[in-house]
């Protein structure tokens, strides 16, 4: 399972995921989810475990000040599909 962080410079953040890469491609290419690169920034997560443990690095940068926008994206994502479980 690969977790994708969009991080648009005009928009609020967001998390999708694909199965596989050819899987992320197909989203990609078909237009399904914009290309953040072109106006932000992406975070790609190739595992569960890299998705979570960026998630639970709290220090990280990223998570800082507006930031924790993009970190409860990523948390709604791996509950989604059942990594994290919800618990507040």
């Amino acid at each position: 399972m690969i977790f994708v962080l969009e991080l648009p410079n005009q928009a609020a953040a967001r998390a999708w995921f694909a199965y596989d890469e050819d899987d992320l491609l197909r989203k990609v290419e078909a237009g399904a989810h914009a290309v953040p690169w072109a106006d932000g920034d992406v975070r790609i997560y190739w595992s569960e475990a890299e998705a979570t443990g960026a998630f639970e690095r709290t220090d990280d940068p990223t998570w800082q000040g507006e930031g924790w926008r993009a970190r409860w994206a990523l948390r709604e994502q791996l509950i989604a599909m059942e990594v994290l479980s919800d618990d507040l």
